[in-house]
C-alpha cells in the first residue's frame, strides 16, 4: 500500500515536471520567436527608409569680376592697339638741326601716312578754303604738328608742284609757336606730311 502511495506520487511529480518543462519550452520558444520579429522588423523598416537627400550647394555660375561684355574688351583691345601705335609714331620721330633760315630744328617720320580722303578719281589740288581738298589739306597739316585743328590757326598754304603744298600754322593761343610743313599727295591716302620746319618765328603772322 505504501509503494503504491509512493509511486504514484512519482508519476504526478513527472508529470508536473513535464508540463513544467514543456510550458517553460513554450515561453522560450515565444520570446525567441517574438524577439526574431522585433529584430527583424526593425531591419526592415531601416531598409525601407529613404536615403536622406543631401541639400545641394549651388555653386556661382561665375565671378562677376570675371566675366566682362565682349563690347568692353574690344573697346579695350582697341584702346592698347591706338596707344601703341602713337608710341611707335612718336618714338619714330627724327629731329635735327637745320641750315635754313628761320628754321629751329627739322622734324621728320618715316611713320607718317596719309591724313585719310574722300576724294576719288583724278586729283586735283585746290586752295578754295570751301573745298574738299583744303580741308584735307588743313587736317594733314594738324596732323603732322599734333595741334587740334579747332585750336590751330592756317595762316598759309600754297603749292609745291604738282602733288605737294607748303602750309605754315600754330597755335591760336601762341602764334609765335609756329612750324612750316610740307605735305604731298598720295591716292587712296589723302595728303601725307613728309617734313616739318620748327620756325624760330612765325613769318606768315599778321
Amino acid at each position: 500500500m505504501a509503494q503504491s502511495t509512493r509511486a504514484g506520487r512519482k508519476s504526478k511529480r513527472r508529470k508536473t515536471n513535464r508540463i513544467l518543462n514543456t510550458a517553460i519550452a513554450v515561453v522560450v520558444l515565444l520570446i525567441i520567436i517574438v524577439g526574431f520579429t522585433i529584430f527583424s522588423g526593425g531591419e526592415k523598416e531601416e531598409v525601407s527608409q529613404p536615403p536622406v537627400k543631401k541639400e545641394e550647394t549651388q555653386q556661382p555660375a561665375g565671378n562677376e569680376e570675371d566675366e566682362q561684355p565682349a563690347d568692353i574688351e574690344a573697346d579695350t583691345t582697341s584702346q592698347v592697339e591706338e596707344e601703341e601705335e602713337e608710341k611707335d609714331e612718336q618714338e619714330a620721330v627724327v629731329e635735327k638741326e637745320s641750315d635754313e633760315p628761320n628754321v629751329e630744328k627739322e622734324i621728320t617720320n618715316p611713320n607718317w601716312t596719309g591724313a585719310g580722303t574722300s576724294q576719288s578719281g583724278q586729283h586735283t589740288s585746290s586752295f578754295d578754303t570751301s573745298s574738299v581738298d583744303w580741308q584735307e589739306k588743313t587736317a594733314a597739316l594738324s596732323y603732322a604738328t599734333g595741334i587740334p585743328q579747332e585750336e590751330m590757326t592756317v595762316w598759309y598754304i600754297s603749292g609745291d608742284g604738282p602733288k605737294g603744298a607748303i602750309g605754315t600754322v600754330s597755335p591760336k593761343s601762341d602764334k609765335n609757336d609756329a612750324y612750316r610743313v610740307y605735305i604731298s599727295w598720295v591716292d587712296g591716302e589723302g595728303w601725307k606730311p613728309t617734313k616739318v620746319y620748327k620756325l624760330k618765328h612765325n613769318d606768315k603772322g599778321r
